[in-house]
């Protein structure tokens, strides 16, 4: 019997896989299609999920696929700035760029690559989901082969990865709550040619035009992607006809001076699952959600789903906690998607207004709270952390994710620190904040969930420590400090996905939070 199945191989169920795999969990994936969908659909994530990238592995292996995403701007109905997406300032809280725009096909094959290099993950392609039974310890699949056979699986736990039309979501029979944006769109990939490129807008925009609300957006290399929003008059035939794509394009580009890659229909949706779990079996990504684009965070959010489960489902398999852990994952992600949703729902609704009088007032009051200049916005900071969950909710920090900085650690220089850290719980605390002693009752403590503390310095100093499970650390870039410092915070303990279990006032506080973390997870004193 495997650990976990999961049913579909796109990038949220590779993400899952190769998540599980380096932790060494005994995994088996299934997916109808023998190889990764050759055109691109999702065309950027954040840094939130570069971090997961990095914990598969991948950080590498996809910078050919990926390029800093360009900030956007919003025009509205008479071309004027309506409000911008900036980057926040640098250093970046997790040293990645905070989005990146991406080739999906390339990324999901340093996924597979990566994944082939786990002898714990088996990956059975050419494989049909047929049904599924859940007994009290495991869940048995049945599935048809590439040769029409019928198989069965037996897994203690099951995850739908398998997209926005999911068997697995079917079969379980649950329900998608409507957040009321419903909109067809046509998307149009273009290979730009070198001489045309520095004709086209060199940032990312949003035309808010009533007459048709429309996007163009810089991916990698060549590659520019342009939205259209399907009108009533429009023939869902004939848009997509190629003399019908010129025609749309015209005002930025003409035949000649670019090729079309792709041009696809689809409704704009933004959908939730009331139900993320039913006993052991699990729904993630599209299976579970449906966002808008405007936010650039529709596989983000998939991603996020698997750096949460992950590591839920890895400490219940080998029994480093109960059962009842696995119950925090839609108490953590479902309020988070659906107020991600919603924002990307509002960022749409300002681009797709198709009343020109309505248009005009948009304008008009946007313009007058900014004094013309339009709204500045850090996109990043519109996403939420957890409120309720698997958390010390009434903590300082709780639910945030915290920094990642370069640092110096184990004969190591400017490092990321995720790649110096165990994949467990971690106490992290500030040098000055603790003297010797409180450091060994500190980590004796810590020891027994088991936790590895991280005592962050600003100056490397020579340290005896009898405890091996001490690691000091020096910030390359200074994030950790004036994170901790800004919540009257010395320190935090940090869960394996790197979010903030809770923020530390003092030696007595910390003690006192490892103490009850450790009954949560049943650890015996």
């Amino acid at each position: 019997m495997h650990d976990v199945a999961i049913i579909g191989y796109g990038p949220v169920g590779a993400t899952l896989a190769g998540l599980l795999g380096k932790l060494g969990v005994d995994v088996v994936v299934f997916d109808k299609n023998h190889d990764i969908y050759p055109m691109p659909r999702a065309v950027g994530f954040d840094h939130d999920a570069m971090r997961i990238f990095q914990r598969v592995g991948i950080s590498e292996a996809i910078k050919p696929f990926i390029e800093p995403f360009r900030e956007e701007i919003y025009l509205g109905a008479d071309g004027r700035v309506l409000q911008h997406f900036k980057h926040m300032p640098k250093p970046y809280p997790l040293t990645w760029d905070p989005h990146f725009t991406c080739d999906q096909p390339g990324v999901e094959r340093a996924l597979r690559n990566q994944i082939a290099s786990m002898p714990s993950v088996q990956v059975n392609l050419g494989f049909e989901f047929q049904s599924f039974e859940q007994q009290r310890g495991s869940v048995t699949l049945h599935l048809l082969n590439e040769n029409r056979q019928s198989e069965t699986c037996e897994a203690k736990y099951l995850v739908g990865c398998d997209g926005a039309s999911s068997s697995i979501r079917s079969h379980l029979n649950i329900d998608l709550e409507n957040l009321d944006y419903d909109e067809p769109w046509l998307v149009v990939d273009m290979k730009v040619k070198e001489a045309f490129l520095d004709k086209l807008p060199q940032t990312n925009v949003q035309y808010c035009s009533p007459a048709r609300p429309s996007t163009m957006i810089c991916c990698p290399g060549n590659h520019r992607r342009w939205e259209f929003m399907t009108l009533p008059t429009d023939s869902s035939d004939a848009v997509i006809q190629e003399d019908q794509l010129w025609a749309l394009m015209a005002p930025w580009i003409k035949p000649g001076e670019a090729d079309i890659w792709r041009a696809a229909s689809y409704r704009f949706h933004a959908l939730v699952v009331r139900k993320w779990q039913e006993r052991r079996v699990f729904l993630a990504g599209d299976s579970a959600h449906q966002t808008p684009p405007f936010l650039g965070q529709g596989m983000c959010q998939g991603i996020r789903d698997a750096g949460n489960l992950a590591w839920k489902l890895e400490h219940v398999v080998s029994g480093k906690a109960p059962e009842s852990l696995l119950k925090s994952y839609e108490d953590e992600r479902r309020p988070n998607v659906v107020a991600t949703t919603l924002l990307a729902k509002d960022c749409g609704l300002i681009i797709s207004e198709r009343n020109i009088e309505k248009a005009k007032i948009r304008d008009a009051e946007i313009s007058e709270a900014t004094a013309g200049l339009g709204r500045t916005i850090i996109r990043q900071d519109l996403i939420p952390p957890f409120s309720v969950g698997f958390l010390d909710s009434a903590a300082p920090l709780s639910g945030m994710v915290f920094p990642q900085p370069l640092v110096v650690a184990l004969g190591r220089t400017d490092v990321l620190l995720d790649d110096v850290l165990s994949p467990c719980f971690h106490m992290v605390v500030l040098a000055e904040s603790m003297n010797e002693s409180e450091l060994e009752e500190l980590c004796t403590a810590a020891s027994k969930l088991p936790a590895e503390l991280v005592v962050v310095h600003e100056k490397i100093l020579p340290h005896n420590s009898k405890h091996a499970q001490i690691l000091h650390v020096q910030e390359t870039t200074p994030l950790i400090k004036e994170y901790l410092l800004g919540s009257s915070c010395i320190g935090a303990i940090v869960r394996p996905d790197h979010y903030v279990y809770c923020g530390i006032a003092n030696i007595k506080n910390a003690l006192g939070a490892l103490s009850l973390l450790a009954v949560k997870l049943r650890i015996p004193d």
